[in-house]
């Protein structure tokens, strides 16, 4: 049997079933997860909340600090458990591709977390503690600051998903490239308008208004946009490469 055919297919039902166990095992994954993060959960909520400094955050319900910590723990939990959920995905859809188109996405698998990890970083680590006192200082003299704790961590894990999601844009272009979905020439003709739609996912990632904010989603989208024209590129020639 030719290595690069795809595998037989096989009735609606099994699929069926087959996703359904899929699933099964990424929800107790995930369980197990956000149990086993739930240990880290309060060392990562000092972390999440130090940007506002001296702030006091304020719980307007009895149950908005067990909910925050739980969806904390669950967050934590989905990351510490990407590469066993993105497995479970690639082998469910392993059967219907080629061989080697079966290798190469197994071996994205660990460039998605990385990536992820890396956006996570960068919202740590950059985004929100230089945002946070940018949005402080707007009218310093008549507003003062104080925010729910709810309001505050939804501005913060929003920011952390799309962030990480973002930035899986090269991988993203890379991975279409190679499967000769898109062509480089195309994607270096379409950068304005995607410049132009990178400011206005960051208008809809960001629950801000303010222009610097903004910037820093954008700024980083146009990057990994041209990282991803120049990994393309290399993909082309690698398709090349594998023809001849």
């Amino acid at each position: 049997m030719n290595g690069e055919a795809k595998q037989e297919e096989r009735p609606l039902l099994e699929h069926i079933t087959e996703l359904r166990l899929r699933l099964l095992r990424i929800v107790v994954a995930l369980i197990v997860g956000a149990t086993i993060s739930s240990f880290f959960t309060p060392r990562a909520l000092e972390i999440l909340t130090d940007p506002v400094g001296d702030i006091e955050l304020l719980a307007i319900s009895p149950t908005a600090p067990p909910i925050i910590f739980f969806k904390v723990a669950l967050l934590l939990g989905l990351v510490l458990t990407l590469p066993y959920i993105l497995y479970q995905i690639y082998a469910f859809v392993a059967p219907g591709l080629f061989a080697h188109e079966r290798k190469f996405l197994l071996l994205s698998v660990p460039g998605i977390v990385v990536l992820f990890a890396l956006g996570i970083a960068f919202t740590l680590l950059v985004l929100v503690p230089f945002s946070i006192p940018v949005l402080q200082g707007f009218l310093p003299n008549i507003v003062t600051h104080t925010y729910t704790l709810q309001d505050y961590l939804s501005f913060v894990t929003t920011l952390l998903l799309w962030m990480g999601l973002l930035f899986q844009t090269p991988l993203v272009m890379y991975t279409l490239a190679r499967l000769n979905i898109i062509q480089p020439t195309n994607l270096k003709r379409l950068r304005k308008l995607i410049i132009f739609l990178a400011a206005v996912m960051a208008a809809i990632i960001t629950p801000t208004t303010d222009p610097f904010t903004m910037l820093l989603v954008t700024g980083p989208f146009i990057v990994l946009y041209e990282l991803g024209i120049l990994l393309a590129s290399l993909a082309m020639r690698q398709r090349t490469r594998q023809r001849n």
